[in-house]
């Protein structure tokens, strides 16, 4: 999309500078909405602290080594825009569609939970896929060195890996018919529940998890949990295919009510029994 507002409002713009503009878009969403979770942490300071999920800090080293490999993802990211943007032009496989009558209003805002959907299951089965040895080791051991994520990890990534994560997005383009406001929703929300996902800190209540939906919503525990066990919590958006597929961490709850018992430390209770069940 931004690739073709640039190619209508730029003459003759090169593939570099568009390669650029792509990457330094991605680039600073990442830095706003990461930057602003990491920035809202310490100025909250020790009022948060009844939601550290890991009683232990996260040393600047990792923050910065974060950061870069998310400018590598931001250049990774952009590349397979403009590739995928080139495929279109060419093949027509995109079902973006500009007039949002020729849909109506009601599936505009259909749209978004079925791309969600279809993006959960997509990023589940990829995750799954990049556990496996051999590729492990090679396409997401970068992303697993932060054991204790912090904002910042929510992109950082091996340029093979932010290929796979790309591919996600490629997929509802192809899949879905979306207006380009919709896919801006859905990308949007993306980066909003990957941050959440590695904040380090549970901002969601002990009730979650009382409640049919609220049982299918991933939390920061959950991925945090995924960050220290290597295992188990594959989900993005929802926890749907990891209880699906018997994926879900069999000390998921009880860490999620350790954790939300909002006491300093929470998680030093719970965390004595977790590689029990691994």
């Amino acid at each position: 999309m931004l690739a073709r507002i640039l190619e209508n409002h730029i003459s003759g713009a090169s593939i570099l500078l568009i390669l650029g503009f792509l990457a330094a878009v991605f680039f600073l969403r990442y830095l706003l909405f990461a930057g602003s979770a990491l920035a809202a942490l310490k100025l909250l300071g020790k009022t948060m602290l009844p939601m550290r999920i890991q009683p232990v800090d996260v040393p600047s080293a990792q923050m910065w080594r974060e950061a870069a490999w998310s400018l590598m993802s931001s250049l990774v990211f952009a590349g397979v825009a403009m590739g995928a943007f080139t495929a279109d032009k060419a093949f027509h496989i995109f079902q973006l569609y500009q007039d949002i009558a020729s849909h109506g209003w009601a599936w505009f805002w259909l749209s978004i939970p079925c791309a969600l959907l279809v993006h959960d299951f997509y990023f589940y089965w990829a995750h799954r896929f990049m556990h496996l040895p051999g590729i492990y080791e090679r396409v997401h051991k970068v992303h697993h060195l932060s054991t204790n994520p912090s904002p910042l990890s929510a992109f950082a990534f091996h340029p093979f890996e932010a290929v796979i994560e790309a591919g996600g997005f490629i997929l509802i383009a192809v899949l879905v018919p979306m207006h380009p406001l919709a896919f801006l929703v859905v990308s949007t929300m993306m980066i909003t529940i990957n941050v959440i996902g590695h904040l380090g800190y549970e901002l969601y209540p002990a009730s979650l998890l009382r409640t049919s939906m609220g049982r299918a919503v991933n939390t920061a525990t959950s991925h945090n949990q995924h960050h220290r066990t290597f295992r188990y919590n594959y989900g993005l958006y929802t926890l749907i295919w990891d209880r699906l597929f018997g994926t879900l961490h069999p000390q998921y709850p009880k860490i999620y009510a350790a954790v939300t018992r909002r006491p300093v430390g929470p998680f030093h209770a719970a965390a004595s029994t977790e590689g029990d069940s691994q």
